[in-house]
């Protein structure tokens, strides 16, 4: 409350946290053998529908690119720099969104099931009633919030909404919807990612950072020729790439898991 004198015993609290990039680095030597009857193949295709044809580099690297997209998607969901395990170990570059949920006391977090089609349902809903409440708490509106689920649990979605569905599969109840290939839950659109199976995140899509430079200029590809230095039918890839994983006000996030 104002006073007319200064009182110094008002209080404030200023939160700030950081984004931290690592580092990646791709190694390769491969064949040309290996990849050169495909590359063929598509520039014949590309030449006829009268494009230019690309380079093998071009080539390569456009397959590369799209192959590391995915794996940083990975990492983003399932990054832990304290992993084990001797499969994936891409995993380890930073501590993705679940683990950093996981680490946060101030994250919501339900317990859940294994996802079947007879219970997915009732487990979205009942993530995003959670969420509810946790957004009224903060006086939050949540327009912009999404719910979060592996691709192949949205797959077992799908078949659960489709028994109660009409067979043009459109938009049925006012809880479930599908529009030009969308699934909506009590009015949230569900994101089909490449997050752990059986784990539901509801919260505001916008406070998921990623940073990452996969198609930028200025990112390092090199793809070096062995056959005229070595003598070698192979080739050697160098790519230089950066990843950062980030979360806003996890405290408005709920997440369920087994």
């Amino acid at each position: 409350l104002y006073t007319c004198p200064f009182t110094p015993s008002g209080a404030t609290s200023l939160a700030e946290a950081f984004i931290e990039p690592a580092a990646i680095k791709v190694n390769q030597e491969n064949c040309y053998d290996t990849f050169w009857n495909t590359f063929l193949v598509d520039q014949t295709e590309i030449s006829l529908r009268g494009g230019i044809p690309q380079t093998f580099a071009d080539w390569y690297f456009a397959k590369l690119r799209k192959k590391m997209s995915a794996e940083y998607q990975e990492i983003f969901w399932q990054g832990d720099t304290g992993r084990t395990a001797t499969t994936k170990t891409y995993l380890k570059a930073v501590d993705g969104i679940e683990k950093q949920f996981a680490d946060n006391s101030g994250v919501t977090k339900v317990s859940g099931a294994t996802i079947t089609v007879d219970n997915v349902v009732a487990q979205v809903e009942a993530v995003i009633m959670k969420g509810l409440e946790v957004a009224g708490n903060a006086e939050v509106d949540t327009e912009g919030y999404r719910i979060f689920m592996n691709h192949q649990d949205v797959r077992l979605l799908e078949v659960a909404l489709g028994k109660v569905c009409c067979p043009n599969r459109e938009s049925i109840f006012s809880n479930y919807a599908r529009e030009n290939g969308r699934i909506y839950v009590m009015g949230y659109e569900v994101i089909p990612t490449m997050q752990s199976k059986n784990t539901i995140i509801f919260g505001p899509a916008r406070n998921l950072v990623l940073c990452y430079d996969t198609f930028s200029s200025t990112i390092e590809y090199k793809l070096i020729d062995m056959r005229s230095t070595t003598g070698d039918n192979m080739f050697r890839v160098l790519a230089i790439s950066n990843i950062a994983v980030g979360i806003i006000l996890p405290e408005l996030f709920v997440v369920s898991k087994p």
